[in-house]
């Protein structure tokens, strides 16, 4: 059975470039007289009319590759892209039998691919007419976007390339995965990686995040894994995130952690251990410095009530009426505080939350209140719509705001608060999100540190 899939959608219109031009230096290249070593293919080198042809030869003879690559950058990207995978594989052979052509396609896409399961046939057609030569600032608008989790340039390459893989090693769960899709919770955690929860783009998708060395919960990892059958695909080395610790605090008494809250934020809180009261203070400093004031949070209630919640994993909860405009900070005492930072890590593996800080629980209820007091009627409106079973985001907006966490896609509250706890820790994120939550939040100006 033969299927042929477009893949790899990419506006070439509208491309914004954040930097001031700069005039490129044109470098002329012969292939004909140099001995050609994969490196960085820069943007501006302008190649001989034969050097389409001197690449397309290396990709037969170092990777057994059958390539009729007619744009010179599109063929030496290629190969630097297949050096990339088999460096990291220590397999010249990773690619043998895959066949790449171009066709003059009438739409934005950077190619499809075509593939027979009964004869293991695997061809990758790229676009004539894609603006090969703006590959880096295409990449860079569709990151923006929210469409990619990576803004590298050999992303997209890296994700038709791996296709072939996946196809290589398991050609039937090609078959089974075109027509599949994530769905519920998964598919928020999926969106982490691209604007699409079909089964079949999350692995190569995933393939062209890690090639792109992206730091992934560990999650996405057991979906590969389950999805794919291929564990044999090796990777380089991610680039790690560090998160920011932000203030701490070690109390010596119930009685000093009112006192200090009370003092310091206006916060009347009745907390049962100084563990506890150690998060509450350290989050309410980090919002306050990114705020540059302290009286955002003059008039707050924390209470300890295991009766507000239904079950023992839930941390901690803002409950507010819109319409006298006031709230109250209730904490579990159930929960198991005690292992707060394991679960805060194991939280974080799963993508459902941004980062691994013990602290972002409490920050995440404090945004809250910040939000709900900015503007108690609208936060309140999308709370209760929320609450009634209604999704606000669709999927075109959880793409955006899976970039945060899966949980980050749940409701616009959900995603401000989400968002901070990530800005808050150091991460940074597209332009999109970055636009989204300028549109959602309603509490005072933050002043993140890029």
């Amino acid at each position: 059975m033969v299927f042929s899939i477009g893949v790899l959608k990419s506006s070439i219109n509208n491309c914004r470039n954040i930097f001031a031009p700069i005039k490129p230096q044109t470098i002329q290249i012969n292939t004909g007289s140099i001995k050609y070593t994969p490196g960085p293919a820069t943007d501006t080198i302008v190649f001989s009319k034969n050097s389409s042809t001197y690449f397309n030869k290396q990709l037969k003879n170092l990777y057994n590759i059958d390539s009729n690559i007619k744009d010179p950058v599109l063929a030496r990207k290629t190969l630097d892209v297949v050096s990339d995978f088999c460096k990291i594989n220590k397999k010249d052979k990773l690619f043998s039998g895959l066949k790449i052509n171009t066709e003059p396609l009438n739409n934005n896409s950077t190619g499809y691919a075509s593939f027979d399961t009964a004869t293991k046939d695997f061809n990758l057609y790229f676009n004539e007419n894609f603006n090969w030569k703006n590959l880096s600032k295409i990449t860079e608008d569709a990151y923006n976007k929210g469409e990619i989790a990576v803004n590298n340039p050999n992303y997209f390459l890296y994700k038709h390339l791996g296709d072939f893989l996946n196809f290589k090693y398991n050609p039937y769960s090609n078959e089974i995965v075109l027509d599949r899709y994530f769905t519920n919770n998964s598919a928020d955690v999926a969106r982490k990686l691209s604007d699409s929860t079909n089964v079949y783009d999350f692995i190569s998708h995933y393939i062209a995040a890690r090639m792109s060395k992206k730091q992934l919960p560990k999650s996405l990892k057991t979906f590969f894994e389950e999805q794919n059958g291929n564990t044999d695909i090796k990777f380089p080395k991610p680039v790690a995130e560090t998160f920011k610790t932000g203030s701490l605090h070690k109390f010596k008494s119930i009685e000093d952690a009112n006192k200090y809250l009370s003092q310091n934020y206006g916060i009347t809180a009745d907390v049962e251990t100084t563990a506890m009261a150690n998060l509450i203070a350290g989050s309410a400093d980090d919002l306050s410095k990114l705020i540059g004031s302290k009286n955002y949070f003059n008039g707050l209630t924390i209470k300890t009530d295991a009766s507000k919640f239904s079950n023992n994993s839930t941390k901690a909860s803002l409950h507010w009426n819109k319409d006298t405009g006031e709230a109250t900070l209730y904490i579990n005492p159930a929960y198991n505080w005690k292992n707060n930072q394991k679960f805060a890590l194991k939280d974080y593996e799963d993508g459902h939350h941004p980062t691994a800080n013990p602290k972002d629980s409490i920050t995440h209820e404090l945004c809250h209140w910040l939000d709900f007091k900015g503007n108690p009627q609208r936060f309140g409106a999308t709370e209760s719509e929320f609450s009634s079973g209604k999704r606000i985001y669709n999927d075109f907006g959880k793409s955006i705001t899976a970039k945060v966490s899966a949980y980050a896609t749940k409701s616009p509250a959900e995603f401000c608060a989400e968002y901070i706890c990530g800005r808050i820790n150091g991460l940074k994120f597209p332009n999109a999100t970055n636009k989204e939550f300028l549109e959602r939040w309603n509490g005072p100006i933050l002043n993140f540190a890029d």
